[in-house]
C-alpha cells in the first residue's frame, strides 16, 4: 500500500515539535493588532513583528536556502532586514530601529513565514532533515526564546501606555475556594 505525503508529514519525529513551536508564536500575536506588532518601547527591545520575521529568517538562512537547491527565497532583501547580529551574512539593520520598519507588514511576514513552514514541512517529509536535526532544533529553540523576549517587549511597550492595554483579557477563576476554617494543631 503507498504511504502517502500527509502521513509521512504526520509521523516524522520532528514535524510535530516544529509544527507546535511555530504555531505557538502566531498566537501569542492573535490579540496584537499590526500597530502592536510594530511598538519597540526601548533599544533594548525588538516589536513582536520583527521576532516573527527574525525566527522565519533563521530557518530560511541556515536550513533551507544551504541545504535545499530548489528553494528560493520569500524576498531575498528580507536578509538584511530580520539578521540580528550575524556579521558574517551582512550588516544587521540597527537593533534600536526594528520599530522603524514598517515594510513588510504584517501580513506579508506571515505569508513569508507560511512560505518557509511549508518548504520545511517539505523538507522533514523528504526525509532529509534527519542530517540537519541539531541545526532544525537549534532553529525551534531560538525561535522559543525568541517567544519569550516577544512577551516581555509587548509587555513592556503596553506598559508605556498610559491606558495600559492589557495582553490578554485574564479570566475570571473558575470554581469557588474552600470555606475557611480553623486548623487546630
Amino acid at each position: 500500500m503507498p504511504v502517502s505525503l500527509a502521513s509521512v508529514r504526520q509521523t516524522h519525529p520532528l514535524i510535530g515539535e516544529y509544527r507546535s513551536i511555530r504555531a505557538l508564536s502566531m498566537r501569542l500575536t492573535d490579540t496584537l493588532s499590526a500597530e502592536d506588532q510594530m511598538l519597540q518601547s526601548m533599544p533594548e527591545a525588538s516589536p513582536a513583528k520583527w521576532h516573527l520575521a527574525h525566527t522565519t529568517w533563521f530557518f530560511e538562512t541556515f536550513v533551507l536556502a544551504p541545504h535545499e537547491a530548489a528553494y528560493r527565497p520569500f524576498d531575498p532583501a528580507f536578509s538584511a532586514l530580520f539578521n540580528s547580529y550575524y556579521q558574517a551574512l551582512g550588516t544587521p539593520f540597527f537593533r534600536h530601529r526594528r520599530g522603524l520598519l514598517s515594510r513588510p507588514g504584517v501580513e506579508e511576514v506571515q505569508a513569508w513565514r507560511a512560505h518557509v513552514d511549508e518548504a520545511m514541512e517539505d523538507l522533514l517529509a523528504e526525509g532529509c532533515a534527519s542530517k540537519m536535526e541539531s541545526l532544525i532544533l537549534l532553529g525551534l529553540h531560538h525561535e522559543q526564546q525568541h517567544q519569550e523576549l516577544l512577551l516581555t517587549d509587548i509587555k513592556h511597550a503596553f506598559f508605556q501606555n498610559p491606558l495600559l492595554p492589557a495582553y490578554r483579557q485574564s479570566r475570571a477563576p473558575e470554581g469557588q475556594a474552600a470555606p475557611l476554617r480553623w486548623v487546630e494543631y
